[in-house]
């Protein structure tokens, strides 16, 4: 049974949760061009930053605040958070950030949440409670409100704040490859062919293989097939090729699966150990009967050792492994005829 990714992020601890979010920022190459977390002793209200562009600070950042409290985001944390990033832009620390983004897998209080709906609501929210939590908890000296902050709290787009929880964050773009990466999770089955999946006609992009295959039934028949559907139409050979199909398409399957959740090395790693398994007994067939070699590949690969988080947690079938050698027939790179 796969893991719960909601429940994997309520239990990671705050360090381990800033840590996911600076991994899962480096894999936004197509967003970030740069990322840092900051120390603790001077992150100034920062856990994590992406920068979109070389400029930095002088340019557009967004800051990820990560509270993993066991209880929900609460006001006081919300607004000293805030008032940290006000107060040390004010100094010239850095640019305010063009989002915000508080990181609560477990959410935030109802009067948090309230604000964060509706953004017009935060600046007041700020102002008005910044003796109570901001005063005395941005420094170690006291921080008052000054005009100036007071101003850039009012100019700020509050509706680029936003919080995201556990349920949430999964949903973003290779989080679950970053937290798969991580955490080593189980990252569950993919779906299955059934023959009756198998369509009718051979794919364009299919055809290479299947030409070799039915070459390979006509040599072991002794018929003159020409075509997939003589094939078909043969009560020895029919089941076969279109088991050959279904196990093609379950990889194709398979690799569509867990290309968004899961790093894709981890996936071509499974063709890599199937290759690696198969080729030297491949190459030793080379002078038997192409029906002989064809069978006893299947048999090998089937038995192919996985490795990386798909093979710890047993979840390549046999028929992904054995699909895995059709494809590479489909290339070129071992073909069977």
């Amino acid at each position: 049974m796969a893991f719960n990714e909601d429940r994997q992020i309520l239990n990671l601890s705050d360090s381990e949760l800033e840590d996911l979010i600076k991994k899962w920022l480096a894999k936004l190459a197509d967003t970030y061009v740069g990322f840092e977390r900051p120390t603790a002793s001077a992150d100034m209200g920062r856990d994590a930053v992406g920068f979109l562009s070389a400029r930095r600070y002088d340019g557009n950042w967004h800051n990820y605040q990560c509270k993993h409290l066991k209880a929900p985001l609460g006001k006081a944390e919300f607004v000293t958070e805030l008032g940290k990033i006000f107060y040390y832009a004010d100094k010239g620390e850095f640019t305010l950030p063009t989002k915000y983004i508080f990181v609560c897998p477990n959410s935030a209080v109802r009067d948090v949440k309230k604000v964060i709906d509706r953004p017009s609501l935060i600046a007041d929210f700020v102002v008005d409670n910044w003796d109570a939590y901001c005063l005395n908890r941005i420094s170690t000296t006291p921080c008052p409100l000054t005009p100036a902050i007071t101003t850039a709290i009012r100019a700020y787009a509050f509706e680029n704040v936003e919080l995201w929880k556990a349920s949430e964050l999964v949903e973003k773009p290779q989080m679950r490859a970053v937290l798969h990466e991580l955490l080593d999770i189980d990252p569950g089955e993919a779906p299955r062919v059934r023959v009756a999946d198998v369509p009718e006609d051979v794919a364009d992009e299919e055809s290479a293989y299947v030409t070799q295959l039915v070459a390979v039934f006509a040599a072991a028949s002794g018929a003159a097939f020409a075509t997939y559907s003589e094939v078909v139409a043969n009560a020895t050979y029919g089941p076969q090729i279109v088991n050959a199909r279904r196990r093609y398409l379950e990889r194709q399957a398979f690799r569509r699966h867990f290309r968004d959740n899961l790093p894709a090395s981890q996936i071509d790693n499974v063709d890599e150990d199937v290759h690696e398994t198969v080729i030297d007994r491949y190459h030793a067939l080379g002078t038997a009967p192409p029906y002989e070699r064809l069978t006893q590949i299947m048999e090998v690969a089937s038995f192919a050792q996985i490795t990386g988080a798909l093979g710890r947690h047993n979840r390549v079938t046999p028929s992904v492994k054995q699909g895995a050698c059709h494809h590479f027939a489909n290339v070129g790179r071992m073909p069977w005829a």
